[in-house]
């Protein structure tokens, strides 16, 4: 019996056996009537949305690993007459950044407000988004949103430390070169394997504005200041309530690399590993907890930004490790990220 009908039984139990209507007790002391059909179609709702999710992680990645394209190959797009018309960068910069310099044609749309009405509404259906951060990882967080809801998004690996020398790159490469918290190599527990869904698929219409509707009212509760500014945790936070007990209690490490790097280039002690493509299969999803913040990792913070989003959306508390696990402690991808970050030169107009 699938997860749906499952559940579809236990809605229509309750609703037989016990009384036609729930009466759930508000904060203030007062009552809300929910009906049946709304019991129904609340189990029907997270079902769709848990589906969609396995939809969208096990997608066709095509041209683009990691839903995400260097600085370097973004500009050789733009440049080509015959494929700049293909692509559509979003800047989701605060507006006085934007206005410091951006990329040629990038409209800026603040991350906290990407999926408000109005925004969504300028998206091109039939162009490759490519969504512009400072760091990549906030612009991910965007992807993995516009792909649920069917949008045919990439981010701008690396922000605009990807595109064009500013304050940060040197700051964060040294960082990252220095980056040395300790790690484990203990073998990974098995996950269920997901089937590939083949191309990114579009949602229903109802389903489209569920997932816009959840999206922008968590967004508008976004934390933008703390440890968890913007969804994003640095591995100097995260070290810290690590080593306090209480603290750790409270968090689960999601570790979404391969398996592989998971078990041989090594993974913070305790994490679980779900591989990206599979962390919604039903018998993943279930080994997350609704009850602590999940910190997702992967190798950058670009897939792991993804699936927080994803996650989010699904109900879930999630945050990203900001740089992945290079921010953690020096792997076999920093190197060339640092190359990559302190070697852009692009141009920017204002």
């Amino acid at each position: 019996m699938s997860r749906f009908w499952k559940y579809l039984v236990l809605a229509l139990l309750i609703v037989g056996l016990v009384i036609p209507t729930v009466f759930v007790a508000t904060g203030c002391g007062g009552e809300k009537t929910t009906t049946a059909a709304e019991t129904i179609a609340a189990v029907d709702n997270s079902t769709a949305l848990a589906e969609r999710a396995n939809e969208v992680l096990s997608a066709d990645v095509g041209d683009y690993p990691g839903n995400s394209i260097k600085g370097s190959d973004l500009a050789a797009t733009l440049a080509d007459p015959a494929k700049a018309d293909t692509v559509y960068v979003l800047d989701v910069r605060a507006a006085k950044d934007y206005e410091a310099g951006h990329i040629k044609g990038a409209e800026n749309v603040p991350f906290a407000e990407w999926a408000a009405p109005d925004s969504l509404d300028t998206l091109p259906k039939d162009k490759i988004i490519v969504v512009v951060c400072y760091t990549g990882h906030t612009a991910a967080e965007v992807v993995g949103g516009l792909r649920m809801l069917g949008y045919d998004a990439i981010a701008l690996r690396a922000g605009m430390m990807g595109w064009v020398q500013g304050g940060n790159n040197q700051k964060v490469a040294d960082s990252l070169l220095a980056a040395a918290n300790p790690t484990v190599n203990t073998p990974a527990e098995p996950s269920q394997k997901g089937v590939p869904s083949g191309p990114l698929s579009k949602p229903s219409d109802d389903l489209y504005e569920t997932i816009a509707g959840i999206a922008n009212t968590d967004m508008s509760s976004m934390p933008t200041s703390g440890d968890y500014a913007f969804n994003v945790i640095s591995a100097t936070n995260l070290a810290a309530k690590l080593a306090d007990p209480a603290q750790k209690e409270e968090l689960f490490l999601l570790d979404i690399r391969s398996a592989k790097d998971y078990e041989k280039v090594g993974h913070i002690e305790g994490a679980t590993n779900i591989p990206f493509a599979d962390v919604a299969v039903p018998e993943n999803l279930d080994r997350l907890p609704r009850d602590k913040k999940i910190i997702v990792i992967c190798y950058t913070g670009n897939t792991a930004a993804q699936t927080t989003m994803i996650l989010r959306i699904l109900g879930y508390d999630a945050s990203v490790l900001k740089f992945g696990s290079m921010g953690w402690t020096v792997t076999p991808n920093t190197q060339g990220y640092v190359d990559y970050i302190t070697s852009s030169n692009q141009p920017v107009v204002q």
